[in-house]
C-alpha cells in the first residue's frame, strides 16, 4: 500500500472536515477524495434505501447467485 504523509495543517483539515475532502496537487490537478466519517447526506441516503420497497439480498444470497453464474 502506498502512503502519503500530510503535514500538520493538511492533517488538521482532513480530521476536522465533516464532508468529503477533495485532493489536488499544487497545479490544481484533481487527485482524489478523502471521505472522513459520514455526512447527513450519507445518513439520509441510507435511510431512503432502508425504507424503500426494493428487494434486499443477503451476502450469502449474492455469493450463491454469482457462483451459479460460473457454472453456466
Amino acid at each position: 500500500m502506498t502512503h502519503v504523509m500530510l503535514d500538520d495543517e493538511q492533517a488538521r483539515i482532513v480530521l476536522q472536515s465533516t464532508e468529503i475532502v477533495e485532493l489536488r496537487d499544487r497545479h490544481g490537478k484533481h487527485l482524489g477524495y478523502v471521505a472522513h466519517g459520514f455526512s447527513e447526506a450519507d445518513f439520509a441516503a441510507a435511510r431512503q434505501r432502508r425504507d424503500s420497497a426494493e428487494p434486499r439480498y443477503s451476502t450469502q444470497e449474492v455469493l450463491d447467485h454469482l457462483r451459479s453464474l460460473e457454472t453456466k
